[in-house]
This record gives structure tokens, C-alpha cells and sequence, in this order.
């Protein structure tokens, strides 16, 4: 029988892991994507140049390399997953799509939040409303040819994904702020719940649902099994820097109305003003031996050595959002 996995995107934050724990399972990869970081992947995947939106490129990755499983990490838009849908249909073992727990919509309605429960009636974001119409694309077909599994990552941090409160942007800068001494930015008091997973392990998840059975017309929400605070998370990447940050708490009403277009665009509208928690117990019930290779203090070092070794502690300091809205705060008090 043949074992052949297409990755559509990649190497990214959690494609990388995935794509190396499949090797390690013996299955032929190729990567469908932009060839900018192709000499980043193991010298044993196949790799097929092509932007998402080529669809005769991606057509003809599927048939030259005939997966049996697709893994699509990039898919946004509802007309990408009618297209990607159209290509597999009827041809593949497998088709694991890549959503976000974002579209079950804040506030969550259980804490921790599993799979069954109701979601919000809205979301609050264009990226989670997207991916909730992509989800119902997909899932019209479940019962025609398409042995669909669905993945929902919690945020998984990695060398190149970091958020901060307020912003994916400013997120890959904290490290290099907390390693200065500058102020941390903490909406409210700092209690508020966040659910925090290392992106190597949430990769491994993905792997580990390949060819299972039981993951068939299935979902999943993957990320560590515990969660944390925002002062939790500041703390675990203090702790790893070996320095004590220097945390400025902000009501989050001052900082969604701060006169600057980037409060309204700021991430606190869309997730990080909420308590979030997702239940892991459906990906454990069904995957009981799964091992979580990364502690998230220890991924956490590894992050920090990985930006250390790219010269992130080697470049000035830059004025962010963040820094405004706390010299605005302090200027009132």
C-alpha cells in the first residue's frame, strides 16, 4: 500500500514537526508551496513550487505525486477549500484540514471549551469566519468521498510566531523586550486565561491523526492539555530569559480605545481580551499514548536559543503600539 502525504504550506510553525514526525513513520512527503523556504525541509521531502491561488500548480502537484492523505495548513477562503475539495474528492485515504479554535467564537460558552459544545453565534474575526465557511465547505461533502478529519490548534508559539497581547506583529519583539528591561503591556489585571501550547508538539498532533481510523469524520482540538494566565505566559518567557519582567497592567477598554488606528485592528478585539481554555480529552481518548515531547518551559528555551542564533537580541529596540499606550497611561496618573 502506498504511503504518500502531500503538505499543502510549509515548513511553517506547525507543518515542520508534522512533516518530520511523518518521515520518522516512513511516509513519502511533498510539500506544495512557496519556495521560499524550501532548504529549510528534509533533504528526503519532495517539494512542488506553487502559490496557493495556481490551482492549475496545485492540480498538477496532486496528480504527478498522488497522495494518499493532503494535509492543507494554508487553506482561508471558502473558494480554496471548493477547489482543494473538487481535487481529492474520491482520491485520497485521508484530507486533514488545518482550522482554528478561533472559530468557535469568544466568549467561549465552556471553560475549557470541547468540541461539542455550542459555539458563538459570531465570531470576531474575518480569519475565523472564514475558516468556520471553509469547515461547512468541507463538511457538505464528508459523506462523498471525503474522509475528512478536522484540526483545530490552540495557540502554539515557535521561533517565528510569538504574540504578544495586542499583536501577531509586535509578538516576535517581546523577547528581546523582556531581555531590555522595557515594559510588557498586560491587559487588566493579568488573570485572564490563555491557552498555551508548544507549536512542535501541536505539529506531532497533526501527524498523529495520519491514517487513523478513529480520526476519520472526526475533529480535534490540538494543544497542550493545561492552560495558563497572561501573567503565566509573561512569566514562562521570563523565567526562560532568566530575567524578572517589567509588567505595566492596562485596562483593556484603554487600550481598544486608544486614539491610533491600531487599536481597532488590535488582537484584543478578536481573542486575547477573553478567558481561553479548550478541552484536549477527544484528541486523549483517542490518541491515549500520544507524548508531548516539549515541556513548555523547555520549548520555551528552545525558542528564545533559536532567536538568539538569528541575532534577535542583536537589533535596536523599536517603539511599538504598546509603548504608547503606556506612556499615555502614565502621563495621567
Amino acid at each position: 500500500m502506498s504511503n504518500r502525504v502531500l503538505v499543502i504550506g510549509g515548513p511553517g510553525t506547525l507543518s515542520s514537526s508534522t512533516i518530520n514526525l511523518l518521515l520518522e513513520k516512513k511516509y513519502e512527503v511533498a510539500v506544495f508551496s512557496r519556495p521560499t523556504r524550501f532548504h529549510e525541509l528534509p533533504t528526503a521531502v519532495r517539494t512542488y513550487s506553487g502559490d496557493r491561488s495556481q490551482i492549475i500548480a496545485l492540480k498538477e502537484t496532486f496528480d504527478i505525486f498522488k497522495p494518499d492523505v493532503v494535509i492543507d495548513f494554508i487553506c482561508y477562503q471558502p473558494a480554496e477549500a471548493d477547489t482543494i475539495k473538487k481535487i481529492v474528492q474520491g482520491k485520497v485515504r485521508q484530507f486533514v484540514f488545518i482550522s482554528t479554535v478561533e472559530l468557535y467564537g469568544y466568549p467561549l460558552s465552556h471553560l475549557p471549551m470541547p468540541e461539542s459544545a455550542n459555539w458563538h453565534p459570531f465570531t470576531q474575526s474575518q480569519y475565523a469566519e472564514d475558516k468556520r465557511l471553509c469547515e461547512k465547505v468541507f463538511q457538505s461533502t464528508v459523506q462523498v468521498d471525503l474522509p475528512l478529519t478536522i484540526i483545530r490548534p490552540a495557540y502554539s508559539f515557535g521561533p517565528r510566531f510569538i504574540l504578544s497581547f495586542t499583536s501577531r506583529d509586535y509578538g516576535i519583539h517581546l523577547l528581546k523586550r523582556l531581555q531590555d528591561g522595557k515594559p510588557i503591556l498586560v491587559p487588566d489585571d493579568g488573570k485572564t486565561l490563555m491557552h498555551v501550547s508548544s507549536a512542535y508538539n501541536s505539529g506531532e498532533m497533526i501527524a498523529t491523526v495520519v491514517d487513523a481510523p478513529q480520526a476519520i469524520n472526526n475533529e480535534y482540538t490540538c494543544g497542550h492539555p493545561t492552560f495558563t494566565t497572561h501573567n503565566g505566559y509573561i512569566e514562562l518567557l521570563a523565567t526562560s530569559l532568566d530575567v524578572k519582567p517589567n509588567i505595566i497592567y492596562i485596562p483593556t477598554e484603554t487600550i481598544v480605545t486608544f486614539p491610533e488606528p491600531e487599536a481597532k485592528t488590535c488582537l484584543l478585539h478578536a481573542q486575547t481580551r477573553f478567558n481561553v481554555a479548550f478541552s484536549i480529552d477527544r484528541f486523549l481518548q483517542d490518541f491515549p499514548e500520544f507524548q508531548w515531547q516539549y515541556s513548555l518551559s523547555d520549548w520555551a528555551k528552545h525558542v528564545i536559543d533559536w532567536n538568539k542564533e538569528q541575532g534577535l537580541f542583536d537589533i535596536p529596540s523599536i517603539e511599538i503600539f504598546d509603548d504608547r499606550v503606556i506612556a499615555s497611561s502614565q502621563n495621567r496618573t
